[in-house]
């Protein structure tokens, strides 16, 4: 009866928060502990301070967390376990603000009894990612005068802005819109743009004129793309081909002090405007002819993300390539990192980084076609003296088709400290060239690479590397093996006596018992360093974790270990599982697939 009626007043209170708001320091923590779950996002917000000086943060984080859970239905994560860098409260009051701003139904049974306005003055200094999409008018009503200081607030706040549907977002000279994007980009802080589907080409031209920066009037700088700005400014050629329909072509978006002063006078200074500086741009693009006319104009950009919505051939490529030379040849070049997404070509990774050296990191998703359309590259033969400043380096290739000249690159990137490959052959040729040529690397990420044939040299890589983190995932590790202990056992010896390495994923290899194997790289008087093992998706059965922890529970990591057993069929034997669970969790924060497990857990089990 006592827990019913502290249950019924925990919830007449945070049903009454408007009344009883400045009571809330008077009640005990373990009260207000208590009554966290049952505020509304609002006053989580409003009582930050006394939660905080009672001392229950951690709860406060999980009922932030918990916010964002209901928030995100199809976050499967849950509440997952708490880590330290995750700001839960900024992730539900920015995503709360795009639900009230585009005035979706949900919102009303979050926050009852609240304005709009109320709701947005809160969360707006809390958004830091903004999207901008069709729905709604979002954008259009940001430009009005009763959300002005709304529109003030995110201009010291927002960091990125994303533009779903650009194409319709700006068609028809939406005057609203282009007033929010101006006062964004030249009088806030946005240095990040994300565009989806790429609007017309006079509109991107306005739009990434903030890839310049303050030597744009160099004459280095302007001499080579005047032209390209020129054939640019024709509505003639759009992004979308050219027989894709033609926007309308914009005036104000030409001066944007006229811009400002029709919504806003006072907003600008002895009436002109500064201009923004766009550092990292992210497009969705049908073809790179728009970016190649203007790529050799953006001089402060530094991070580029390009990802074809349709592939991008070689020839297309090709063009882009040049203007990436041409843009390096600039001593006021900032661009260091590169992503390229749905490529199609044999030498694209020599020829980008032959044409951008100074990269410091390059991503690549290169899809090769199956009916053989791409003509076999040439093998390259770099001058001795060449060196790529490639820190870096992200390489995905569908089909299991090799990477031409990936050896040869490697050889002249020194200075490469991580790299990421996923659908490659000729493995033991990558890991050659990693053991000769890459001292510094200490991330080794590998997916879906055949490697059962490559066990001397992951042996000998770990002998001669300081890795401190490497993940085989999907690489049929023991597929061939008829006995899986003659590849595990020195694999183990070897990761042991690897101590800087604090990372290791064997995910889907299909370990199944030889898991228990995996227990022995805390064995002896010099056992790894490891802090974090990836297990998961390898058919280990309950009877199988069960003589890991075993094996734990007689070794005693010195570190606390994350342990990532997630989909492995433990729900097999429940209560073989549990035995299990109970031995490793004195050692382990352990992520499993059980919701229900969280009750008599939390504190060592993370639930996903």
């Amino acid at each position: 009866m006592a827990t019913t009626l502290v249950s019924m007043c925990i919830r007449a209170v945070a049903q009454n928060m408007d009344v009883l708001e400045k009571r809330i320091s008077d009640l005990p923590a373990s009260l207000l502990k208590d009554l966290l779950p049952h505020l509304n996002m609002f006053y989580l917000d409003r009582i930050e301070k006394t939660a905080l000086l009672k001392r229950v943060s951690t709860s406060l984080q999980f009922a932030w967390a918990a916010k964002w859970r209901d928030l995100n239905r199809t976050w499967r994560c849950k509440l997952k376990f708490m880590q330290p860098e995750e700001n839960w409260k900024q992730k539900c009051l920015e995503s709360l603000f795009h639900m009230v701003l585009f005035r979706k139904a949900q919102v009303q049974n979050i926050l009852s009894n609240l304005s709009d306005y109320a709701v947005l003055s809160m969360s707006a200094k809390h958004v830091q990612v903004l999207s901008l999409t069709l729905a709604a008018r979002g954008g259009c009503r940001l430009a009005s005068e009763e959300l002005g200081p709304i529109l003030s607030v995110l201009e010291g706040r927002v960091r990125c802005l994303r533009l779903f549907d650009a194409v319709a977002l700006l068609q028809h000279g939406n005057t609203d819109v282009l007033f929010v994007l101006h006062r964004l980009l030249d009088h806030g802080s946005v240095t990040e743009v994300v565009l989806k589907r790429t609007p017309d080409c006079s509109l991107f031209s306005w739009i990434t004129s903030r890839c310049r920066g303050p030597y744009w009037n160099d004459p280095q700088a302007s001499a080579t793309t005047d032209s390209r700005d020129a054939s640019c400014n024709d509505d003639r050629w759009a992004e979308e081909g050219p027989s894709a329909p033609k926007c309308p072509r914009l005036d104000l978006y030409r001066d944007d002090n006229k811009l400002c002063s029709k919504f806003s006078p006072s907003c600008s200074i002895n009436g002109r405007c500064g201009v923004g500086q766009i550092r990292s741009l992210d497009l969705e693009v049908r073809s790179l002819a728009t970016v190649s006319r203007l790529l050799s104009s953006w001089l402060c950009l530094q991070s580029l993300n390009l990802y074809g919505t349709q592939p991008l051939w070689e020839d297309d490529v090709a063009g882009f390539v040049e203007s990436l030379r041409k843009l390096f040849l600039n001593p006021h070049c900032s661009l260091r990192d590169l992503s390229m997404g749905n490529v199609c070509g044999q030498n694209i990774l020599a020829d980008l980084l032959t044409a951008g050296s100074k990269l410091h990191s390059l991503s690549l998703d290169i899809n090769l076609p199956r009916d053989n359309r791409i003509k076999a590259g040439q093998n390259l033969q770099f001058r001795q003296d060449t060196e790529f400043s490639l820190e870096k380096l992200s390489l995905k290739s569908t089909a299991g088709q090799a990477v031409q000249n990936l050896p040869a690159v490697l050889q002249h990137a020194p200075n490469l400290s991580s790299l990421h490959v996923t659908g490659i052959h000729h493995a033991h040729l990558l890991l050659h060239a990693l053991s000769e040529s890459n001292p510094l690397l200490k991330v080794l990420i590998l997916e879906d690479i055949n490697l059962t044939n490559c066990h001397q040299e992951i042996i000998h890589l770990l002998e001669n590397s300081i890795l401190e983190e490497l993940s085989l995932k999907d690489c049929r590790l023991l597929e061939k093996c008829r006995e899986k202990k003659d590849f595990l056992v020195p694999f183990v010896v070897a990761v042991r006596g690897l101590c800087s390495l604090h990372s290791l994923s064997l995910s889907q290899n299909r370990l199944a018992t030889s898991a228990i194997e995996i227990a022995d790289l805390f064995l002896g008087d010099c056992p790894s360093k490891i802090t974090k093992l990836d297990l998961s998706s390898n058919f280990i059965l309950p009877a199988d974790l069960l003589e890991f922890g075993q094996r734990v529970q007689i070794y005693r990591p010195a570190q606390r270990l994350t342990l990532d057993l997630r989909f492995n069929p433990l729900d097999r034997d429940l209560k073989v599982k549990s035995q299990a669970l109970k031995m490793l969790l004195p050692f382990c924060n352990i992520l499993t697939d059980d919701w229900d497990s969280r009750s008599t857990m939390a504190d060592h089990v993370s639930v996903m």
